[in-house]
């Protein structure tokens, strides 16, 4: 048989290789644009997008997402094989080189390499073709030395899925000028989070250190809007603070983070301060909200569906 070739583009030119291999029809792997569309962005480089060739053919692909602005790649995703083995041994080939020692980025501050993203389809485990395909790239990753991490909910509201009142109950006051008050509570939060992300970051970096990072990647992004629009809560005509709401844009509208002090949870004050976002979004103009939890985050999942957000994907990322 012919010696397989695990290497990454030469140029721009060759991203039409990228993309002639073909997507699975099942949905897994499934953007909300296309390659190209993300290449158009910044998003995908020559030199961050690897193939696997036999006798000039590609037989894998695996695309390194780069955020604009920056030189190294954060994650993984685009990931697709005719064979298992030939998907692994790509990751194999690609990671000591687009993450060598000393490799760190904002999100992975203490060095690591890129996550791996796969992208499902909400009724993925029901569906055969589905769970086929996705099951496959989960062994890929595995047998490239990736565990997983941790499966998410990808959400979406729109302004055909209501835009309910706000129920009074909270008092939301900017948080821009108060920085130390959001900061303390955003740390009370955590000590009992069940977002998987912010635990491993707080056990890496420390419990302020992980805030403070969180609280100033917002604004790494292009059209960003964050601090602006970040809102304390206080317990209707007191100044006893619920907790905080994050809305923002990085580089869409999205829910970036919110939280409920202990003593407060019980009574779906997250409800109010999803319904505060999307106000403020609407307020902004904008259309869309993308936003996303942990499955295992069964109290926000069903918050956002109260709300009226729709499940529209799952993913699992591996690290």
């Amino acid at each position: 048989m012919s010696r397989l070739i695990y290497r990454p583009l030469a140029d721009a030119s060759e991203f039409a290789l990228f993309t002639a291999f073909p997507e699975p029809t099942s949905g897994v792997g499934a953007r909300s644009r296309t390659f190209a569309e993300y290449v158009a962005d910044g998003d995908y480089r020559p030199e961050h997008v690897w193939i696997a060739e036999r006798d000039g053919a590609v037989v894998a692909r695996a695309a390194f997402w780069t955020p604009p602005g920056s030189s190294v790649p954060e994650s993984v995703d685009f990931f697709d094989f005719h064979d298992v083995e030939v998907g692994a041994a790509l990751l194999r080939a690609a990671y000591p080189v687009i993450a060598p020692p000393g490799y760190h980025t904002q999100r992975h501050p203490v060095g690591g390499r890129p996550d791996y993203h796969l992208f499902l389809p909400a009724d993925w485990r029901e569906r055969p073709d589905a769970r086929r395909d996705a099951e496959a790239r989960i062994a890929a990753a595995e047998l490239a030395g990736l565990k997983q991490f941790v499966e998410r909910l990808n959400l979406r509201w729109t302004p055909d899925c209501g835009l309910p009142d706000r129920p009074g109950r909270l008092r939301f006051e900017p948080a821009a000028e108060r920085h130390e008050e959001l900061v303390a509570t955003i740390m009370r939060v955590n000590e009992s989070t069940l977002d998987a992300h912010v635990r491993r970051d707080a056990e890496r970096v420390g419990a302020r250190e992980a805030v403070e990072a969180m609280l100033a990647e917002v604004d790494t992004a292009p059209n960003a809007v964050g601090p602006e629009w970040f809102r304390l809560a206080y317990a209707a005509g007191t100044d006893d603070v619920v907790g905080f709401v994050l809305p923002a844009r990085s580089p869409f509208a999205t829910l970036y983070y919110l939280g409920v002090v202990p003593e407060h949870r019980g009574h779906h004050y997250s409800d109010d301060m999803v319904i505060e976002a999307l106000h403020i979004f609407t307020a902004a103009g904008e259309q869309m909200a993308y936003d996303n939890t942990d499955v295992g985050n069964a109290p926000m999942a069903a918050s956002f569906a109260r709300v009226g957000y729709r499940v529209v994907g799952r993913r699992i990322i591996f690290v």
